[in-house]
């Protein structure tokens, strides 16, 4: 399983969630991290792919509680130490989901590793490239700052933010190369 391939693993990784694994990851998803800890009083496993996080908790009578939030959607993660185990927050399209109970030692390199997925890479990244490569030079604004096309250009960056697609940065610099 892939989860043996990942170096440091979490060594409260439930075999029940593990088990269970196989049958929620999308063909060809590749599993990148994996933590346990506790959703709304749910202990279970925390895991991030090349494509979303997810989070299950296997019960020991066979229920299987699972949910994910895809890269796109999450806007920001955060972390918190506490003195053994640390918290792992997770703000995705307006809802807020609060990991408890990860061991500290693991909780700071997970959250990082997702924070780079999310604004250094994948979508977020391929947006920032497309405008900077579809953004028309300054002599496409021949009517100036009031121009359709400027407008156009700004309102698609304001939305691409808002989807959290773009961080306040990358909208920023975008909108900064448009106004140039």
């Amino acid at each position: 399983m892939q989860i043996g391939r990942l170096g440091t693993v979490d060594a409260g990784l439930g075999k029940r969630e593990i088990s269970a694994l196989p049958s929620i990851l999308w063909e060809h998803e590749t599993i990148t991290g994996a933590v346990s800890g506790a959703l709304d009083n749910r202990v279970g496993m925390l895991v991030a792919t090349d494509r979303r996080l997810i989070f299950l908790d296997k019960k020991m009578l066979g229920g299987l509680k699972v949910e994910d939030f895809p890269y796109q959607n999450i806007t920001s993660i955060s972390y918190e130490l506490g003195l053994m185990f640390g918290t792992i927050r997770i703000f995705a399209s307006g809802n807020r989901a609060e990991i408890s109970m990860v061991p500290k030692g693991l909780a700071q390199g997970f959250a990082e590793k997702v924070r780079n997925r999310i604004s250094g890479g994948g979508a977020a990244k391929e947006a920032s490239e497309t405008l900077s490569n579809a953004a028309p030079a300054p002599t496409a604004f021949v009517n100036g700052p009031g121009s359709p096309d400027l407008i156009d250009h700004l309102e698609r960056l304001g939305a691409l933010r808002a989807q959290g697609l773009l961080t306040d940065e990358e909208f920023t610099a975008a909108k900064a190369r448009l106004l140039a």
